[in-house]
């Protein structure tokens, strides 16, 4: 089975169908393009604000809910979808996450396409990006261009026929309402069905043997600070994967997710990430594979680390491996330390490792677990029990306040005690 071959499923149920004459109170709007900068002036034009980041991470998939007129939209915001390099896996995993944040499946998708750049690559680009959504997807789909063209090009003119010649030009003079109206109209025309309800959307391509759909799934985690290194890993865990023996896989279907990561965005962010990527691995995460390399850790592998800890709790530390890109296997005392704070296991990944290899140990680790998973619940878990020490250490803290007031002395408790009261809690 090739990547390509992947249609991504999305819950759904075949008694939910809706045909409706009025228009759904929700549209949701897929934006695939290849610029976050145009992505999102295209996203803050439809809801009237500067909802979306121009500076935000292109890798990262953004959903925003607005109102234009009396409209409710929810905005699902790719900028890396449509970009020349990306990989096949890529393409699985945001598709996945574009799936599962327009649950139960997007109205409207929107092509941001640029004229003097619609090359033959680019073609190809647009219909595999399309075609790993679902079959009839050009019924839902439309081009916006925010550039006058300079000549006619016939390959984009191509993608416009083939989107029903659904094209809209954003121009200074522009208003969302026109956009919002061509929105209504591919709805309407698709009997006000989403995507997800129209013909059996979001299938798994009859070339699929029974087998593979039966086989238990695997659902692995990728984490560390390099975004290309985690690309590299999953990149070659898919692809050797992909031609290994039923024995050699223990008959697993192989499900991998990059984490972003944590030490570059907001605790805002770092919390919906993270709540996101566990929730994709139905019924939960088997192993977390963190990447790092030896010594020295910079700055950036250490708060990697640090807050992956924390975030998790300790709980992460029955299901999660350590992968270190090296190739001599002598292990500094930092690694041996972020290793035994993790709970002992690792191994050495290069290009020439075996990826069976990193399967049987990852089979051993789940023996020891009697299967279980790291699930959404085990996440939301921990978040209540931290949300509880706070308020024990804010209980503490103004216990001792009250006591140094009670004694005539009306300073408040220093810093460096409250520092204290911290450290015994963590």
């Amino acid at each position: 089975m090739s990547l390509a071959d992947t249609r991504v499923i999305a819950a759904h149920n075949p008694h939910r169908r809706r045909r409706s004459k009025d228009l759904p109170l929700y549209m949701r709007i897929v934006l695939l393009g290849s610029s976050v900068s145009e992505n999102s002036q295209v996203g803050n034009f439809i809801l009237g604000r500067a909802a979306f980041d121009s500076e935000a991470p292109p890798d990262v998939v953004e959903r925003v809910g607005g109102r234009l007129k009396d409209r409710h939209l929810i905005i699902i915001n790719s900028p890396q979808l449509l970009q020349r390099n990306i990989s096949d896996h890529q393409i699985t995993h945001t598709v996945r996450e574009c799936v599962f944040l327009s649950d139960p499946g997007p109205h409207v998708i929107v092509l941001l396409l640029r004229h003097e750049q619609c090359s033959a690559e680019d073609q190809e680009c647009v219909e595999k990006v399309l075609h790993s959504f679902f079959e009839r997807v050009y019924q839902h789909t439309m081009v916006l261009s925010s550039q006058e063209p300079t000549e006619t090009s016939d390959i984009l003119q191509n993608i416009i026929q083939k989107c029903a010649n659904r094209h809209f030009s954003l121009r200074r003079s522009s208003s969302p309402d026109d956009l919002l109206q061509m929105f209504e109209e591919i709805v309407k025309m698709n009997d006000h069905l989403q995507c997800a309800e129209a013909a059996q959307c979001f299938t798994v391509k009859q070339q699929i043997t029974e087998r593979l759909s039966e086989a238990v799934k695997l659902n692995l985690v990728v984490c560390g600070s390099d975004g290309m290194i985690k690309s590299s890993v999953s990149e070659q865990i898919l692809q050797q994967t992909d031609r290994r023996s039923d024995v050699e896989l223990h008959d697993r279907q192989i499900s991998v997710i990059e984490l972003p990561a944590p030490a570059r965005l907001s605790e805002e962010e770092v919390m919906r990430q993270t709540l996101r990527c566990v929730s994709l691995c139905h019924p939960g995460v088997h192993a977390f594979l963190l990447i790092i390399p030896d010594a020295p850790l910079n700055h950036e592998d250490k708060a990697e680390t640090e807050k992956i800890q924390r975030i998790f709790s300790s709980r992460i530390n029955k299901h999660i491996m350590i992968l270190i890109k090296q190739d001599s296997e002598e292990l500094s005392e930092e690694t041996q330390s972020v290793i035994e704070r993790f709970g002992g296991r690792h191994q050495f990944f290069g290009p020439k490792t075996q990826v069976s290899t990193l399967m049987e140990n990852i089979e051993q680790m789940l023996e020891g677990n009697r299967g279980e998973f790291y699930s959404t619940e085990t996440f939301l878990e921990a978040q209540m029990k931290t949300l509880m020490k706070y308020d024990e250490i804010k209980k503490k803290i103004n216990s001792i306040d009250t006591y140094l007031l009670s004694q005539g002395n009306e300073q408040k408790i220093s810093l460096s005690m409250k520092k204290k009261v911290l450290t015994d809690f963590f």
